[in-house]
C-alpha cells in the first residue's frame, strides 16, 4: 500500500525518471523501462518461490513479474533496487546453481543490486528507500549509501519496523 508514496517521492526527486504506478505499472512496460536503465527502482509487493526460484515474482498491475521476463532484458539495468519483500533470496539447486531475481539479474549484467533478503513492512522500507537514494545523489557508493541510510533511521520509528531496515542487501560491485 505504501508503494505508490514511494514512487512518488522519488519522482520528486528525479522529474525525469519514467513512472509507472498502478494500472501502468505492468510487466512488460516495466521490463522496457528497465532496459538499459542506468538506475531502476520496483517498490512492489515481492514473493520467494523456494520450490522454483525462477517463478518468484515481484506482483505488478497486471500480474507476476518473473525471473524469465527479466531475461528478456536486452541490457540490463546497471543498477537497481527492489523495495520488495524476499526480492534478493535466492536458493541453490542441483548443480550449486544459485537461482533467483537477484541472480538472474546479476547473471545479466546488472552491476548493482539493492533488495531485501527477508519480508518487509512496506511503511517502514520507503523512509529508508529515501534516505538511500538521496544519499547515493549526494555521492556515496550503493553499499555506503545503503548502509548509512539503515544506521540513520534504525532507531526511527517502532522496533517491528527495525526489519526494513536491516532486511536490505546490496548485492554486487557497490
Amino acid at each position: 500500500p505504501h508503494a505508490a508514496a514511494e514512487v512518488a517521492a522519488l519522482a520528486r526527486r528525479h522529474p525525469d525518471a519514467r513512472r509507472l504506478t498502478g494500472r501502468t505499472a505492468r510487466v512488460d512496460d516495466v521490463i522496457t523501462a528497465l532496459d538499459g536503465a542506468e538506475l531502476g527502482h520496483i517498490a512492489a509487493h515481492g514473493r520467494f518461490r523456494a520450490d522454483n526460484p525462477l517463478f518468484s515474482e515481484l506482483r505488478l498491475a497486471d500480474g507476476p513479474l518473473t525471473a524469465y521476463d527479466l531475461e528478456r532484458l536486452a541490457r540490463p539495468p546497471r543498477r537497481i533496487v527492489l523495495s520488495a519483500c524476499d526480492s534478493g533470496r535466492s536458493a541453490v539447486h542441483p548443480g550449486d546453481e544459485v537461482l533467483g531475481l537477484a541472480s538472474v539479474l546479476l547473471a545479466l549484467g546488472t552491476t548493482t543490486l539493492v533488495a531485501t533478503a527477508v519480508p518487509v513492512p512496506d511503511r517502514a522500507s520507503r523512509p529508508l528507500m529515501l534516505r538511500f537514494h538521496r544519499l547515493l545523489d549526494d555521492g556515496l557508493t550503493p553499499s555506503r549509501a545503503l548502509a548509512a541510510a539503515q544506521r540513520d533511521l534504525y532507531h526511527r520509528g517502532p522496533p517491528a519496523d527495525r526489519v526494513a531496515t536491516i532486511g536490505f542487501v546490496c548485492y554486487g560491485a557497490g
